[in-house]
């Protein structure tokens, strides 16, 4: 596929924890020094927050670590989120 870097890389999805868990890799990323993209996504706290866990893995990984970031999203018309 093309990314929105327009990039040429390699995409791959599919379902984890009996269709709980999206998990997506995007393979071939040449920007911030060339890696890979995993992002996992699902829902929490009975459906009201939507989360979204990005990793990236940088090719030159015994020079560098994996850069990680999670968003946590309400739903609109949820009770107010107390959480990690």
């Amino acid at each position: 596929i093309v990314t929105a870097d327009s990039e040429k890389v390699i995409a791959e999805s599919w379902w984890e924890n009996d269709g709980r868990v999206h998990v997506s890799w995007t393979i071939g990323v040449s920007k911030y020094g060339g890696g890979s993209f995993e992002s996992k996504r699902y829902l929490e706290n009975n459906g009201d927050v939507y989360v979204c866990e990005s990793t990236f893995y940088p090719n030159d990984s015994k020079e560098r670590d994996p850069s990680c970031l999670k968003w946590k999203f309400l739903r609109e018309g949820a009770t107010v989120y107390v959480g990690q």
